[in-house]
C-alpha cells in the first residue's frame, strides 16, 4: 500500500466512521467485532483489536519493520494507531518477538496503562528484548524511550500454560503452546455477549514442527473464531533431515579448508537451535576436526541461559537429555565472543542480524565474504533487498556500510531452521481440529495469505477469508443463525386434525 493510497483509505474509513475516535465509541458499541489494525497484507506490524462488548483489548502490538518501505513511511505507520490507546483495556501478547510486543511502549507512552498478559517465559525474555528493541531504534526521533520501556515490563502479568484465567471483564483466558519460540503461546479466548458464548483462537506465530528444541503446538477440538499467521502461506520448507546433513556437510568442508562458517542468526531461538544442532553433531563425531564455535552477541548468550532456565518447555527427548546431564547448548569450543580482529583457524561464528541488514554478523561478513575458503550459511528468509537476499542471489560485489566487498565465499540457505510453519504444515495442524467456524488470515504478504486461503479451501472444510487493513468484522454476523423450531399448531378437535391431515 503506498503513503497515497493509504491516506485515502485512513480518510474514507473516517468519513465512513468506522474508524475510533478518542470519545470511547468502543465501549459504546455492544456488538462484539475484530479491528485488523496491523500486519494485514505484511508480516510486521502484529496488532488485532478485539471488542467483547464489556472491554476492549489488543492481541499483540508490534513493530511495523517490513523491508522495502522509506524509513519515513515505517516510522508514520509505527506512530500510526486506528483506535485510542486509554480505550483499550489489557493487551494479551503471544510472544515477546518485536513485530507482535515491540510497540507496547509507545502505546504506554500514547496513554495505555493496562495490564499486559503474556507467559512466564515471555515475561522473562522480555526484561532483554523490549531494552533491546529500545537502543536499536534510538535514533533522532524515537517513538518510545527506556521510561515506556521500564513502564511496560512493570506491567507484565506472566501466567501459566494450560490453565483458564478469568479477567476482571469475564473474559476466560488460555494459554496453549505455539512451538514458535520459547514462551511462545496461542491465546483461546470464551466470552458472553447478548446471550450468546463465543470462542477465538489467536495463534500468534505457528511453530514448525522441526524445530529441534520446543514442543509441539497444542491442537484445539473446537473455536469459533481462528486468527492465524500466514508468513509461509505459499512456500513449502526443505526436509529438516536433508537441510540437517546439508548443514553438517558444509561446515565440515568448510573448517578442513581452513575457512569460516558466518551464520547471521536472530538473537533468539535461532540462535540456539543452531548452538543445540552443533552440539548434537559434535556429539555425533560427524566432524572430521576439531573448531571453535562463537557467539557474538552479549544478547543472545543471556537469552540462551534463560533458554537453559526453561527447559520444561523443550519436548520430552530433550527433556531427558537434560536430566543425563547432557546440557543442550554445552560442548568443547563453544566461545561467547571471537577475538578482536581476524580469526586464526577454522571457525562457525553466529551473529545477529538474521538476514545481515545490521549488527555484528556485518563485520564478519566484510571480513570472510571474499574468502573462498569461508562459506554463509543463512538459517532463516532473506527478504527482498536485504544484504542476505544479495548474497544468496550471487550479487558480488556487495555494499557493507561503506565497503564494496567482493562475493567468493559460498551461500547457502536452509530453510528447516525456520520458526514459522509452511502451508502444509499448518493444513495439517488445523484438520486436527473438528470444528473452526472462521478462519482470518494474517502475517503475511498478499501472495503468501492468499496462497494459504488456497490451500486451506483445498484440504480442510473450514472458510477462510483474508482481512484487508483496518477491516472491521462483527463477529456475530458469522455465526450460525440459531433456528427456531416451528410449533405445529394445537388442533382444536378431532374434526380440525382430520382436515389437517387432508
Amino acid at each position: 500500500m503506498t503513503r497515497k493510497s493509504f491516506l485515502l483509505t485512513i480518510c474514507l474509513l473516517t468519513a465512513a466512521g468506522l474508524l475510533f475516535v478518542p470519545a470511547g465509541r468502543a465501549e459504546a458499541d455492544s456488538r462484539p467485532y475484530l479491528h485488523f489494525c496491523g500486519a494485514n497484507g505484511t508480516i510486521f506490524g502484529s496488532t488485532t483489536l478485539l471488542h467483547t462488548g464489556k472491554s476492549t483489548l489488543l492481541l499483540d502490538c508490534g513493530l511495523f519493520q517490513e523491508e522495502g518501505y522509506p524509513e519515513r513511511e515505517v516510522e508514520r505507520r509505527n506512530r500510526f494507531l486506528p483506535f485510542s490507546a486509554r480505550d483499550i483495556d489489557y493487551i494479551i501478547v503471544s510472544h515477546v518477538h518485536g513485530d507482535h510486543m515491540g510497540r507496547i511502549p509507545y502505546l504506554v507512552r500514547r496513554g495505555f496503562n493496562g495490564k499486559i498478559y503474556c507467559t512466564k517465559a515471555t515475561a522473562e525474555l522480555a526484561e532483554i528484548m523490549l531494552p533491546l528493541i529500545e537502543w536499536i531504534r534510538s535514533d533522532d526521533r524515537p517513538i518510545f524511550s527506556e521510561t515506556h520501556v521500564r513502564r511496560t515490563l512493570a506491567n507484565l502479568v506472566p501466567l501459566e500454560y494450560h490453565r483458564t484465567y478469568t479477567l476482571p471483564d469475564g473474559l476466560r483466558l488460555r494459554f496453549l503452546e505455539a512451538g514458535h519460540i520459547l514462551g511462545s503461546a496461542m491465546a483461546y479466548l470464551e466470552f458472553e455477549n447478548g446471550g450468546r458464548e463465543y470462542s477465538l483462537l489467536y495463534s500468534g506465530d505457528i511453530g514448525n514442527p522441526a524445530n529441534p528444541l520446543l514442543r509441539r503446538q497444542d491442537s484445539v477440538e473446537e473455536v469459533d473464531f481462528l486468527i492465524t499467521e500466514s508468513t509461509y502461506g505459499n512456500r513449502l520448507h526443505n526436509d529438516p533431515e536433508e537441510d540437517r546433513e546439508a548443514f553438517r556437510k558444509v561446515v565440515n568442508d568448510t573448517v578442513a579448508r581452513g575457512g569460516k562458517v558466518v551464520i547471521p542468526t536472530y538473537v533468539l531461538d535461532r540462535t540456539q537451535n543452531v548452538l543445540y544442532t552443533l552440539n548434537r553433531l559434535i556429539r555425533e563425531d560427524a566432524f572430521d576436526r576439531t573448531f571453535n564455535v562463537y557467539v557474538d552477541s552479549p544478547y543472545a548468550n543471556r537469552l540462551t541461559g534463560i533458554y537453559r532456565q526453561h527447559y520444561h518447555l523443550f519436548h520430552d527427548d530433550i527433556r531427558e537429555e537434560i536430566e543425563d546431564r547432557r546440557l543442550p547448548f554445552s560442548f568443547p569450543g563453544l566461545r561467547s565472543f571471537p577475538p578482536r580482529g581476524r580469526i586464526p583457524g577454522p571457525a562457525v561464528i553466529l551473529a545477529p542480524s538474521g538476514m545481515a541488514d545490521t549488527g555484528a554478523v556485518r563485520e564478519h561478513l566484510a571480513n570472510y565474504l571474499p574468502d573462498p575458503n569461508s562459506s554463509v550459511i543463512f538459517v532463516g528468509y532473506q527478504a527482498p533487498g536485504s544484504l542476505g537476499r544479495e548474497i544468496l542471489e550471487g550479487k558480488s560485489p556487495v555494499r557493507i556500510d561503506r565497503r564494496t566487498v567482493p562475493v567468493r565465499a559460498e551461500a547457502h540457505y536452509l530453510s528447516s531452521f525456520s520458526g514459522h510453519a509452511d502451508y502444509r504444515q499448518i493444513g495439517e495442524w488445523l484438520n486436527r481440529s473438528d470444528r473452526i467456524g472462521h478462519i482470518f488470515i494474517i502475517h503475511g504478504q498478499p501472495e503468501a495469505s492468499a496462497g494459504l486461503k488456497r490451500h486451506i479451501e483445498e484440504v480442510t472444510p473450514f472458510p477462510a477469508s483474508v482481512p484487508a487493513f483496518l477491516d472491521k468484522v462483527y463477529l456475530d454476523t458469522l455465526l450460525p443463525q440459531e433456528e427456531k423450531e416451528e410449533e405445529e399448531p394445537e388442533p382444536r378437535d378431532e374434526v380440525t386434525r382430520e382436515a389437517m391431515v387432508r
